[in-house]
């Protein structure tokens, strides 16, 4: 049997995350998905200083396949590389780009490929989520849909209502109070949470740490105006808690979830290049982590949002480490009970849970947000020095993914992901 090899991520690169919400036109709304990709591959390989033919294969996530979403891997690697570069696109979800990166990981580990550059992107700006809340009548959706036709073309499986309830399905900020529910997670704690991510990602962004990692590009604005921006469109470093705990519950009548706790819609790429150890240091690249472990995992849909918490046990279980052994985390707050639920359950430090914010304001593009993770992961791993990080995503359906990787005392050379 061939004997795995070890893989380093030696860059991560993402566009800024301009705001996908249906009110307010973002700044990259007038953008494709697939070319803020092929943007952010094209910087990767400027930062690397890798010929273009040296990519075996780029992989990429997304959970809306289709019109011009369709087929991203193909139309990232065609965009960027030679017609030799393949591509591979992937739907887990808003797990998408981490499942992506999972199998270009282990790609690598078997010999199969030597680079392999792993991301995801969304344009929710032309694919918007739908908001279902307490009082939409699933039922008489469902009925039109089946009716129409619209149930074979744009709609889950209608045999899938008689082994789930649609809310889990469909309406994702339901299945997030039935995690509050059942985990005990309070208003209280959640509205916390959302106001303590922007003022983390506010410092962040101010502080400069997001540098490495955001590309800037032209952004255009409702007035016309077309200029370079370097920032996420959704971080408000002027929220406050009062108004936080002001804002009505819109997923369930007295619940606990608000638009604040809410992951923000967003348009956005992300990326990051993975290759065995011996051949980043062949090419004088200095990794930025080396991946431990991987994992991925199914739970009830109905409490989609603990899939991370389950994937994140496992991976550290395949790792042979214990959560006090971890420095970092990350833990996508597709709403804010899913990191709270994950730090309650394993028993993690808050202060070492999605310390330069999270959905909750830098935003949802939810192809591209599992990678995302473990790119900000690591740049913040090389910040402070620390050992191990792990990151995880929950997703529709009830899915989740995990990495684990560890920052290492690698060799001199050239350390892309500080260009």
């Amino acid at each position: 049997m061939t004997e795995t090899r070890e893989v380093v991520m030696v860059d991560y690169a993402r566009t800024p995350h301009g705001s996908g919400g249906s009110k307010k036109p973002g700044f990259f709304s007038h953008m494709r998905g697939d070319d803020l990709a092929a943007s952010v591959v094209e910087k990767l390989l400027d930062r690397t200083r890798l010929d273009k033919s040296m990519i075996d294969e780029i992989t990429m996530g997304s959970p809306n396949l289709t019109g011009e979403q369709a087929n991203p891997g193909r139309t990232v690697s065609l965009l960027t590389c030679p017609f030799e570069t393949r591509g591979l696109s992937v739907d887990r979800a808003c797990t998408s780009s981490m499942a992506g990166a999972h199998f270009g990981v282990m790609a690598i580990q078997l010999g199969n490929e030597d680079i392999v550059i792993s991301g995801g992107f969304e344009s929710c700006s032309h694919f918007p989520i739908p908001l279902w809340t307490f009082d939409t009548d699933i039922e008489k959706l469902m009925e039109d849909a089946i009716a129409t036709g619209a149930a074979s073309r744009g709609q889950p499986n209608p045999k899938l209502w008689q082994i789930v309830d649609p809310n889990a399905l469909i309406g994702m900020g339901i299945t997030a109070e039935n995690m509050a529910e059942k985990f005990g997670v309070s208003r209280e704690e959640q509205d916390y949470w959302a106001w303590q991510s922007n003022m983390r990602a506010a410092a962040a962004q101010r502080e400069g740490k997001f540098k490495h990692e955001i590309i800037p590009m032209e952004g255009k604005f409702p007035d016309g105006t077309v200029k370079i921006v370097d920032y996420d469109e959704d971080i408000r470093p002027d929220s406050t808690l009062e108004k936080i705990s002001s804002l009505a519950t819109i997923y369930k009548e007295n619940g606990t979830v608000t638009a604040a706790s809410s992951s923000k819609q967003s348009d956005a790429a992300g990326a990051g290049v993975f290759m065995p150890r011996e051949k980043a240091r062949e090419l004088g690249l200095v990794p930025m982590v080396t991946v431990r472990s991987i994992a991925w995992v199914g739970c009830d849909p109905a409490i989609m949002g603990y899939s991370a918490t389950l994937a994140a046990q496992k991976a550290m279980e395949r790792a042979g480490l214990k959560p006090g052994d971890i420095d970092l985390w990350e833990s996508n707050a597709a709403f804010a009970v899913a990191p709270l639920t994950q730090i309650k359950v394993m028993g993690i430090d808050p202060e070492k849970m999605n310390v330069n914010g999270d959905a909750c304001c830098i935003g949802h593009p939810i192809g591209a947000s599992g990678i995302r993770m473990v790119g900000t992961l690591a740049h913040e791993m090389n910040r402070r020095g620390s050992r191990y990080g792990c990151a995880a995503i929950c997703g529709g359906f009830g899915q989740g993914t995990a990495m684990l990787v560890e920052r290492e005392e690698y060799w001199d050379g050239h350390r892309a992901w500080l260009s």
